[in-house]
């Protein structure tokens, strides 16, 4: 598994994780806690995860592009 799986793994449990125990502390009764709202913070901190997971992604893709145009232009001016 690459470093970048590795990462996107670790942000994804991380955001679910951090959502779910904002749920949690949020409500002082442990009995208020309903699964319905429960699983309406776990699908947002998925959502939310995968949607900084696909922009993390383009801006690789971006940065990879202007790097290789660079490149390609700096080696024509040699």
């Amino acid at each position: 598994m690459s470093q970048h799986s590795h990462t996107s793994i670790f942000t994804t449990a991380s955001g679910v994780l951090g959502g779910v125990a904002k749920a949690v502390t949020a409500k002082p009764i442990l009995t208020e806690i309903t699964f319905a709202g429960l699983s309406n913070v776990v699908i947002y901190a998925a959502a939310s995860a995968a949607a900084g997971y696909i922009v993390k992604k383009s801006m690789d893709c971006v940065a990879k592009r202007l790097a290789d145009y660079f490149n390609k232009q700096e080696g024509r001016n040699e």
